[in-house]
């Protein structure tokens, strides 16, 4: 078990099983996002606006499922920015993939340093 805090959903962290179950989980919330990215590459805005919307759903259920939210938490949950909800299950994408909370820090100021320079 792996303890996560998401000071945004409740105070106490979060215990999270690194299973092959929920890694599976993990890697499949990852396929339907690049399946996203892809679709938004098309020229159909509805099947754009479906797979957005599936997307969303996905990520939201996996957040739901990895933390076993209750139902305060989930309402506190979709009360975030999309931003929020993607940078929640960003991390806990890279924890369950074994990523210490360090090496996540270092990624994601990797990451925002990057984009400020392609600006």
């Amino acid at each position: 078990m792996m303890k996560i805090s998401f000071k945004e959903l409740r105070k106490t962290p979060f215990e999270v099983k690194a299973s092959l179950k929920n890694l599976k989980k993990t890697y499949a919330v990852q396929l339907k996002l690049a399946t996203l990215e892809d679709s938004m590459q098309e020229d159909a805005p509805v099947e754009s606006l479906q797979a957005v919307l599936g997307a969303l759903e996905n990520v939201t259920e996996y957040v739901v499922d990895m933390l076993k939210l209750k139902p305060a938490e989930i309402e506190a949950l979709e009360d975030l920015s999309q931003e929020d909800v993607m940078a929640i299950a960003q991390r806990l994408n890279m924890r369950l993939m074994g990523m210490s909370e360090a090496e996540i820090e270092k990624a994601l100021s990797e990451t925002e340093t990057d984009e400020g320079l392609a600006e």
